[in-house]
Order: C-alpha cells, then sequence, then structure tokens
C-alpha cells in the first residue's frame, strides 16, 4: 500500500470531563475520498481540527506523507497541503472572485519598476488574475474573476473556497458538511468537482450527516462513536441503513407522519405571499428552493424581519419585534444555530433567556427552579451531556440544536417555527427532532418547518406549503397527491 497523505496515529483528546478522542487512528490516501461519519459528539469535528491545526491532541501523532507533523495552527495545516472548508465559508464578500481565489497569498510587484523594496509593492493583477482563473480551471469552472463574490449563489461561493485551496498547492481537501446548504443540482455539481480532483490525486476526507451521499461518493468510510474509531468500511461494504447501525450501535428507525389527526383550532393566520394558516395538532412543511422566500416567511412570522400582520387565536397582532411574537406564544428556531443560542452562555442560561418572567420578578429569580426544568428537558430531549452548565460553545451541532428546542418547550408556545431543524445533525438527532416535532403538534401546538429535503418535507407534513419567487404556489395536504414529484413541480414549475 502507497503511504497515506495523511494519516492519524493513536490520537486522543480530551476537553476537561468529556473525552473527545480515545485513541483514534485514521489513514487517508491520495485520490480517494474518505468519508468520516458519526453521531454529533462523536469526535468528528475535533478530529477535523486537529488535521486543521486549531486543536492539538494529547498524545498520538499527525502523520503528512509518512513523516510526524506539528500543526499549532491553520497556517501550519496550510503549509503541510492540509486545507479545511467548513460549513461556514471563508470569503470575502466585497472583494472579487480572482481577489478571494487568491487571498493570503496575493501576487505583488515593485511599485517603481527596478525598485524591489518591499515597502514599495503593489497587487499584480495580471497575475493575480491569471493563477485565479488556473485555479477555477482545475475545478472545470471558468467564474467572472471581477464578480463580486456577495453575488454568487452558496455552491459558487463554496468552489471559490476549494479553488482558493487548490491554488496554495493543498493536496488534502477536508469537506465539512459541503451540501448542507445546497439544493440537488447543485450537489452534482459539487460531485462533478469532487471527481475532478480525485482525478488529479487530491485527497479528500467527506464529513457529511447524509448518509446516502456517503454511499454514493465514498471510496472508503470511517465510523466514529463517543471518540472511538467503530467501523472502517471499503466501498461497497457499506449501506446507509448499516452506517447508522455502527453509528449509534443500534437500528435507527425513521419514523414519517402517520394518518393526519383531526386539525384543531385555527391558532396563527397570515397573509403573506398568500394566506397562511396552522391550527392546533398540526405540522405543516414549507417547501422552496434556495431564495424562494421560506426563510423570510418564517422570519416575518416571527418579527425578525420587518415583522408581520397577524392573527393569534382570532386576535389580531402585529409583530414588530421578536419579543411581540414570543409573548404571543411564538417561537422560532433559525437556519443558522448562531442565531438562536448566546454561544459563550450556559446551557441553563441559553434556556432560562426567553423565559426569565416565569422563573421569577425583576428583584430576583428562582434559581433552584430554573436549573430544575432546565434538568429535566435536558433529560427529556436526550441532550449530552445533560449538564445545565455546559457552554453551549462546546456541545455538537446536533446538542445545540436541541438546546434552542428546550428554550421554547420551556415557554409554553403555542406555535413552533422552525428553519432547516435537522440541517447537518446525525440520523439519530434528526429522528428525535422529528418526533419532537410530532409530540410538540399532538400537545396542542403547530409546527411551521423550512427543509430543503423533500422527502423530509413529505415524509413529516401533515400539509405542504411549497413557495416559489416569494409567494405561496400551492397547498398540498396529506393523502391528497402530497408526493415529493407534487412539491417539486411546485417549488420549479413556471408559468
Amino acid at each position: 500500500m502507497p503511504t497515506p497523505v495523511l494519516a492519524a496515529e493513536d490520537l486522543s483528546k480530551r476537553f476537561i470531563a468529556i473525552k473527545a478522542l480515545d485513541h483514534v487512528s485514521f489513514e487517508l490516501a491520495a485520490g480517494e475520498v474518505h468519508a468520516l461519519v458519526g453521531e454529533n459528539g462523536a469526535g468528528k469535528s475535533t478530529l477535523i481540527k486537529v488535521f486543521g491545526g486549531i486543536h492539538r491532541p494529547d498524545s498520538g501523532r499527525v502523520l503528512v506523507d509518512g513523516a510526524p507533523v506539528e500543526l499549532h495552527s491553520p497556517a501550519d495545516a496550510y503549509a503541510k497541503g492540509i486545507a479545511v472548508i467548513g460549513q461556514e465559508l471563508r470569503v470575502v464578500p466585497a472583494l472579487s472572485v480572482a481577489e478571494n481565489v487568491m487571498l493570503g497569498h496575493l501576487p505583488t510587484r515593485p511599485l517603481v519598476p527596478g525598485l524591489a523594496a518591499t515597502a514599495c509593492l503593489r497587487l499584480d493583477r495580471a497575475r493575480m488574475r491569471a493563477a485565479a482563473a488556473a485555479a477555477l480551471g482545475r475545478l472545470n469552472l471558468a467564474f467572472d474573476l471581477d464578480q463580486r463574490v456577495d453575488q454568487l449563489t452558496f455552491a459558487e461561493r463554496q468552489s471559490v473556497a476549494i479553488a482558493r485551496a487548490l491554488s496554495r498547492n493543498a493536496r488534502v481537501l477536508v469537506l465539512d458538511e459541503p451540501t448542507a446548504a445546497l439544493e440537488e443540482r447543485e450537489v452534482q455539481s459539487l460531485f462533478a468537482v469532487i471527481e475532478a480532483l480525485k482525478a488529479a490525486g487530491v485527497a479528500i476526507l467527506y464529513v457529511s450527516h447524509r448518509l446516502d451521499e456517503i454511499v454514493a461518493i465514498a471510496d472508503r468510510c470511517t465510523v466514529m462513536r463517543d471518540g472511538r474509531v467503530v467501523a472502517d468500511l471499503a466501498r461497497g461494504a457499506f449501506s446507509a441503513a448499516e452506517l447508522a447501525r455502527h453509528m449509534t450501535g443500534r437500528d435507527v428507525a425513521e419514523e414519517r407522519a402517520g394518518a393526519a389527526a383531526a386539525p384543531g383550532e385555527v391558532l396563527l393566520e397570515a397573509a403573506l405571499g398568500g394566506d397562511v394558516r396552522l391550527h392546533a395538532r398540526e405540522v405543516v412543511g414549507l417547501a422552496g428552493l434556495l431564495g424562494s422566500g421560506t426563510t423570510e416567511l418564517l422570519r416575518r412570522l416571527f418579527g425578525a424581519a420587518g415583522g408581520a400582520r397577524l392573527q393569534m387565536r382570532g386576535r389580531a397582532l402585529v409583530t414588530r419585534h421578536p419579543a411581540d411574537s414570543i409573548a404571543a406564544g411564538i417561537g422560532m428556531v433559525p437556519n443558522e444555530r448562531i442565531l438562536g443560542l448566546v454561544l459563550d452562555q450556559t446551557v441553563r442560561d441559553n434556556v432560562v433567556l426567553p423565559n426569565l418572567a416565569r422563573f421569577g420578578a425583576w428583584w430576583r429569580m428562582d434559581d433552584a427552579a430554573a436549573t430544575r426544568v432546565v434538568r429535566e428537558l435536558l433529560e427529556a430531549l436526550d441532550v449530552r451531556p445533560p449538564d445545565p452548565s455546559a457552554v453551549v460553545r462546546r456541545l455538537s451541532g446536533g446538542n445545540q440544536q436541541k438546546v434552542i428546542l428546550a428554550k421554547w418547550l420551556a415557554a409554553r408556545i403555542d406555535v413552533l417555527l422552525m428553519d432547516e431543524p435537522t440541517q447537518g445533525i446525525d440520523v439519530a438527532a434528526k429522528a428525535q427532532i422529528h418526533r419532537l416535532m410530532r409530540e410538540f403538534a399532538g400537545r396542542g401546538g403547530a409546527v411551521l418547518f423550512a427543509s430543503s429535503e423533500l422527502d423530509e418535507i413529505v415524509g413529516q407534513s401533515d400539509g405542504v406549503l411549497a413557495m416559489r419567487r416569494q409567494a405561496i404556489s400551492a397547498r398540498m395536504a396529506r393523502g391528497a397527491g402530497l408526493t415529493e414529484q407534487a412539491v417539486r413541480d411546485a417549488i420549479t414549475y413556471q408559468r
């Protein structure tokens, strides 16, 4: 076997009481797509950060081309040819495509010909454009080099970030949840880029919770659980169900919504690009392509994007601020967890924050009652660790999502708005979120959730609102032709 381009040898890493990596060994070959999967909190992010120079292991070694290396910073990782493309893309929106591709190593030339003083240098735009075009060409892409990056789609910005890594001679690309915010056609474009990188001998570490993608694209798959490697499988030797079993240690059955319960009273009504009506005991899916207006609709209902005129239980309400909606019994789980959490505060503080009136008056807080309620919610939602004093930033993505849910369950709201509630979380956490949605509706609440995954929309909804061009284009009820193809037609068909 050829020497792996990147390897981990017996890595261990502990964060206070949490052992994030427990004697982990891993190998990545040139020209290989090696997938890394596991539940939230399994240790994937820690391993990626060790490779990216963000964390240093307590013990064990990282090897590049068989030789041990010390990675003290992302710059060290880049110098060794390792580039991490995270979920939050490191691009500068106001700069051009060429400037972003070459960011960090922009070519320069003397301000005055023949004068080589470093204090008298200026950007060599011709060389910058040529080098950026060459890096994009390796991905079979031909962007307008002068276009501002903030005018590109997410998928195009992602390609710019990958091209930047190639422009710095990266031999290892770590792609962390690269398809989480992509439409199906953009996913296929990304896969074509990955195939081109493989053919060029670039090694790719691919991290995703979408197990069907792993089966389709990975040459090999390593499964982690509780900080350990529990399986290392070759292509053809694993299915999505088998990966889920390795990840969780048990069979995971994805529950789909059964027969729709009889809807209760109308809890919320609004006229926003069409009529929105939510009944008690109802889960409604909101489907639309990127830019269709699903996020904007949810934010307006929550008073976070200009507000809206609503009716809650038949009473008129104008939401100008999220506080208005919260007071009326509306909560929201945003599509970016950072928007719904104070990351450097504890789990307890995050859950209590929108519920201060419940746990005391202005002159004092009933700390014991607050902690008791938070502990009960953490237990019910299976938050790991179930510790109210844990800092939210240190939790995995799936557990952070559950903390957002916990604060709304503590608030005893009537309507729960959710934007991509299962984006970037593992298969077991996804099933738990779906169960919690159904339980919330079963207790008399209403859920309106947006998702880019049509199987999730169809599988979990009592009814669906389809959006196109900032307006509701169709309404579909379970048992009345609600299929993935029908929803796809409703969000894409142009009259």
